[in-house]
């Protein structure tokens, strides 16, 4: 429901201001490269956590990975931890993860339900599941760890999981677990781009 105020972008505000100008018209573009992709050795094991449309780079990264291994590029795994509200209403990519699964560019798919049933099901319960697969890609396959998505509750609460995992599959107290994910994100292994 809007509130009735007109909210105008940054970019079309600046593209109204040039209206009626004599000449050309020249807008500024800035470039940045993007430090969220996937290892440079395709063997390399991913974990990728993101719901809703934390999704959106992992669409790309798997159909890089396709595309390596259509080259004949040998994949690490790659397990991905996606959710949504409902099968029914919002789980847009089924399809598509469906086929990725099918032709190896992911190895498995671990999908949250959070309006589903009865308990609100998201990803991080899903990860406390699978934890000891998580930490044989991370620790004994030094495989990377992507999360996507929503800064505010869900990457917070990867993290949190993510640390306690350490701690209980790694033996480590808890400063040690913060401590070894830090050394984690330090090393490019763990990558987030949430909002």
């Amino acid at each position: 429901m809007g509130s009735g105020r007109l909210h105008e972008g940054v970019a079309s505000s600046w593209f109204k201001r040039q209206q009626g100008q004599a000449g050309e018209v020249r807008a500024p573009i800035f470039l940045r490269s993007s430090h969220f992709k996937l290892p440079a050795d395709p063997s390399v094991p991913i974990i990728m956590v993101g719901p809703g449309t934390g999704l959106a780079p992992f669409r790309g990264f798997l159909q890089e990975r396709t595309a390596l291994a259509t080259a004949g590029k040998a994949l690490g795994p790659a397990v991905l931890f996606f959710g949504c509200r409902s099968r029914e209403q919002d789980y847009l990519y089924q399809e598509e993860l469906a086929a990725a699964l099918a032709s190896g560019a992911l190895s498995a798919l671990h999908v949250a339900f959070s309006r589903q049933g009865p308990a609100k099901d998201y990803v991080q319960h899903h990860m406390e599941r699978e934890a000891s697969q998580i930490w044989q890609l991370l620790e004994a396959q030094q495989g990377c760890l992507y999360v996507c998505g929503d800064a505010k509750h869900m990457a917070k609460d990867v993290h949190r999981t993510l640390v306690a995992l350490v701690q209980r599959k790694g033996g480590r107290s808890g400063t040690e677990a913060e401590a070894w994910v830090k050394a984690l994100q330090d090393a490019g292994r763990y990558q987030r781009d949430v909002w």
